[in-house]
């Protein structure tokens, strides 16, 4: 685990939680891929299976290619940006990291988050996500798409705020 959040941690603050995305968040690019990869089974099975031959399939060939390609591309996009998002609870803070090259973070001490709105569709129920919103005080709105496990998230922030204020942590001094 060598990434953005664990190079940032304080001397004392340790990672909690590490959420992820749902598998249903990956769908639609996995579908794209599919759909992208589907010409090319198509018209192998035509050019060899049914000896239809090569030069009555050439322009058949370059749209599979092309859709092919833009399959790939879609899900090697999402893919990129699986591996370059974290969504991290530490001892401290909430912690919101996308990009690979540029970088965008949302940060949050625990003990300013001042609400934490689930949005669940009757689909998100049943698949178990939903979207988690924080809203901070000075930081604004950190919005996480299709978060697997939502309650245990929001539970786990809870939880670890409960136990900042216990303590007396940094956040509890901050109050």
């Amino acid at each position: 685990m060598s990434g953005y959040v664990k190079q940032t941690l304080a001397e004392d603050e340790e990672i909690i939680y590490r959420a992820n995305f749902n598998w249903t968040y990956s769908f639609g690019p996995v579908m794209w891929f599919i759909t992208g990869l589907s010409p090319i089974v198509l018209l192998s099975y035509a050019q060899y299976m049914r000896a239809v031959p090569a030069s009555e399939l050439t322009i058949a060939w370059w749209f599979a290619a092309g859709g092919a390609l833009a399959g790939l591309l879609i899900a090697l996009l999402h893919a990129i940006h699986l591996w370059t998002t974290e969504i991290v609870v530490t001892t401290f803070r909430f912690v919101y990291k996308q990009g690979l090259i540029s970088r965008s973070t949302q940060e949050v001490s625990l003990n300013k988050i001042e609400e934490i709105t689930l949005q669940q569709s009757v689909w998100g129920r049943l698949f178990g996500y939903g979207q988690l919103i924080l809203r901070g005080t000075g930081v604004g709105v950190i919005e996480l798409p299709a978060v697997d496990g939502p309650i245990k998230v929001r539970q786990i922030i809870e939880n670890t705020r409960s136990s900042l204020r216990r303590t007396g942590g940094p956040a509890a001094e901050e109050e």
